[in-house]
Protein backbone atom coordinates (compact mmCIF):
# COMPACT_ATOMS: atom_id res chain seq x y z
CA UNK A 1 0.00 0.00 0.00
CA UNK A 2 1.29 3.09 -1.01
CA UNK A 3 1.36 6.91 1.14
CA UNK A 4 -1.34 7.88 -1.54
CA UNK A 5 -3.26 4.46 -0.35
CA UNK A 6 -2.73 5.01 3.06
CA UNK A 7 -3.88 8.63 3.44
CA UNK A 8 -7.03 7.58 2.17
CA UNK A 9 -7.71 4.78 4.29
CA UNK A 10 -6.76 6.96 7.21
CA UNK A 11 -9.70 9.48 5.77
CA UNK A 12 -12.44 6.77 5.50
CA UNK A 13 -11.41 5.92 8.44
CA UNK A 14 -11.66 9.02 10.05
CA UNK A 15 -15.11 9.36 7.87
CA UNK A 16 -16.08 6.22 9.45
CA UNK A 17 -15.77 7.04 12.56
CA UNK A 18 -17.61 10.14 12.66
CA UNK A 19 -20.72 8.82 11.16
CA UNK A 20 -20.39 6.13 14.31
CA UNK A 21 -19.84 9.49 16.93
CA UNK A 22 -23.15 10.27 15.35
CA UNK A 23 -24.87 7.37 15.95
CA UNK A 24 -23.44 7.11 19.47
CA UNK A 25 -24.99 10.30 19.82
CA UNK A 26 -28.41 9.30 18.35
CA UNK A 27 -27.99 5.95 20.93
CA UNK A 28 -28.04 7.76 24.17
CA UNK A 29 -31.69 9.76 22.53
CA UNK A 30 -33.17 6.31 21.16
CA UNK A 31 -32.01 4.95 24.77
CA UNK A 32 -33.74 8.13 26.99
CA UNK A 33 -36.80 7.39 24.45
CA UNK A 34 -37.04 3.82 25.33
CA UNK A 35 -37.09 3.19 21.21
CA UNK A 36 -35.28 -0.50 21.93
CA UNK A 37 -35.97 -1.70 18.77
CA UNK A 38 -34.22 1.59 16.49
CA UNK A 39 -31.39 1.38 19.05
CA UNK A 40 -30.88 -2.34 17.65
CA UNK A 41 -31.16 -1.04 14.07
CA UNK A 42 -28.96 1.26 14.74
CA UNK A 43 -26.28 -0.84 16.59
CA UNK A 44 -26.12 -3.09 13.84
CA UNK A 45 -25.68 -0.11 11.35
CA UNK A 46 -22.96 0.99 13.66
CA UNK A 47 -20.99 -2.67 13.82
CA UNK A 48 -20.89 -2.66 9.84
CA UNK A 49 -18.64 1.07 10.33
CA UNK A 50 -16.91 -0.51 12.36
CA UNK A 51 -15.50 -3.79 10.61
CA UNK A 52 -15.19 -2.04 7.63
CA UNK A 53 -12.67 0.53 9.85
CA UNK A 54 -11.08 -2.63 11.05
CA UNK A 55 -10.63 -4.11 7.42
CA UNK A 56 -9.48 -0.97 6.70
CA UNK A 57 -6.69 -1.05 9.86
CA UNK A 58 -5.13 -4.56 8.70
CA UNK A 59 -4.52 -3.08 4.79
CA UNK A 60 -2.70 -0.50 6.03
CA UNK A 61 1.18 -0.66 5.62
CA UNK A 62 3.48 1.18 7.86
CA UNK A 63 6.16 2.16 5.07
CA UNK A 64 5.78 5.97 4.54
CA UNK A 65 8.20 8.63 4.07
CA UNK A 66 8.82 11.45 6.54
CA UNK A 67 7.37 14.00 4.73
CA UNK A 68 4.15 12.39 4.74
CA UNK A 69 4.04 11.51 8.44
CA UNK A 70 2.66 14.75 9.69
CA UNK A 71 -0.48 14.82 7.65
CA UNK A 72 -0.95 11.07 8.75
CA UNK A 73 -0.34 12.38 12.35
CA UNK A 74 -2.77 14.81 12.14
CA UNK A 75 -5.43 12.29 11.08
CA UNK A 76 -4.68 9.77 13.47
CA UNK A 77 -5.14 12.42 16.62
CA UNK A 78 -8.27 13.36 14.78
CA UNK A 79 -9.26 9.70 14.80
CA UNK A 80 -8.18 9.36 18.23
CA UNK A 81 -9.93 11.69 19.65
CA UNK A 82 -13.72 11.05 17.71
CA UNK A 83 -12.72 7.39 19.35
CA UNK A 84 -12.54 8.83 22.35
CA UNK A 85 -15.53 10.77 22.21
CA UNK A 86 -17.61 7.60 20.86
CA UNK A 87 -16.29 5.79 24.09
CA UNK A 88 -17.49 8.42 26.50
CA UNK A 89 -20.65 8.16 25.05
CA UNK A 90 -20.50 4.59 25.03
CA UNK A 91 -20.14 4.80 28.76
CA UNK A 92 -23.11 6.86 29.11
CA UNK A 93 -25.47 4.86 27.18
CA UNK A 94 -24.20 1.82 29.36
CA UNK A 95 -24.81 4.14 32.40
CA UNK A 96 -28.50 4.62 31.38
CA UNK A 97 -29.13 1.34 30.38
CA UNK A 98 -28.39 0.03 34.19
CA UNK A 99 -30.52 2.71 35.34
CA UNK A 100 -33.37 1.90 32.92
CA UNK A 101 -33.14 -1.99 34.09
CA UNK A 102 -33.15 -0.57 37.56
CA UNK A 103 -36.37 0.81 37.20
CA UNK A 104 -37.91 -1.16 34.81
CA UNK A 105 -36.94 -4.38 37.26
CA UNK A 106 -38.30 -2.59 40.33
CA UNK A 107 -41.99 -1.52 38.95
CA UNK A 108 -45.07 -3.42 40.08
CA UNK A 109 -45.69 -4.89 37.33
CA UNK A 110 -42.15 -6.43 36.34
CA UNK A 111 -42.60 -7.89 40.03
CA UNK A 112 -46.11 -9.25 39.62
CA UNK A 113 -45.30 -10.68 36.13
CA UNK A 114 -42.39 -12.74 37.80
CA UNK A 115 -45.27 -14.59 40.82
Amino acid sequence: MNSDQVTLALRREKELLEQVLVMAECQLELMETGRINDLEILLTLRESAMSEMELIESQADDALVSAELDELQDLNIEIFGLANRIAELDERAEWLAQQYDEVTSSEPSAAAGTQ
